[in-house]
C-alpha cells in the first residue's frame, strides 16, 4: 500500500482523472446540471425537512431554491478541494512547503478559470466570478488539508526515527 500511495504515476492519473469529471460535468447542459442538483435537494428534504409538505408553496419554493443553491455551491467547494489535494500532491518535488501550496492553489484557481469559461460553450451555463472564488477557496482547503497531512506524516517520521536510535 505504501509504494502504491507513493506513486508518481497514480498522482497524475488520479488528478488526470478528476480534472476529466470536473470537464464532464462542466459540459453538462443547463437542464441537466439542474437535474443532478433536484435529486440530491429532493434527498436532503426528504431526509433532513419532515414537514416540507405541510409548508405553503411559496415556503417550499423559496427553501428548495435556498437549498438547492447551497447543494451546487458546496459541489463546486468540495470538487475543487480534492483538486486541491491532488494538485499539491503531485507537486512533491517542491520541497519548500509554502511554496508548494502557493503553486497548488494557483494552480487550482487556473483550472477553475478555464472549466467556468468552458461553461460558456454548455446551453444555458454561464461563467461565474463567484463561482471562481468558491473554487478557489475550495483549492485553498484542499491544498492546506494536504499541506496538514504532509506535516504530520513528516512529524510521524521524526518521532519513528528517534525512538529507532
Amino acid at each position: 500500500m505504501k509504494n502504491i500511495l507513493k506513486s508518481k504515476a497514480l498522482r497524475f492519473v488520479l488528478l488526470g482523472a478528476w480534472c476529466v469529471m470536473i470537464f464532464m460535468f462542466s459540459s453538462n447542459d443547463a437542464e441537466t446540471s439542474s437535474k443532478q442538483s433536484s435529486r440530491i435537494t429532493d434527498l436532503c428534504i426528504e431526509l433532513f425537512v419532515p414537514h416540507y409538505d405541510e409548508m405553503s408553496v411559496s415556503e417550499q419554493e423559496s427553501l428548495y431554491d435556498d437549498l438547492t443553491f447551497y447543494i451546487r455551491k458546496s459541489a463546486h467547494f468540495t470538487e475543487y478541494a480534492v483538486l486541491g489535494v491532488l494538485v499539491f500532491w503531485c507537486l512533491y518535488k517542491l520541497k519548500d512547503k509554502r511554496l508548494r501550496t502557493a503553486c497548488a492553489v494557483v494552480l487550482g484557481s487556473l483550472y477553475s478559470a478555464t472549466d467556468e469559461l468552458h461553461q460558456l460553450f454548455s446551453e444555458g451555463r454561464s461563467c461565474e466570478l463567484r463561482d471562481m472564488l468558491i473554487d478557489t477557496g475550495g483549492v485553498l482547503v484542499g491544498a492546506l488539508f494536504g499541506l496538514l497531512v504532509l506535516v504530520l506524516y513528516e512529524k510521524h517520521l521524526a518521532r519513528k526515527n528517534l525512538s529507532q536510535n
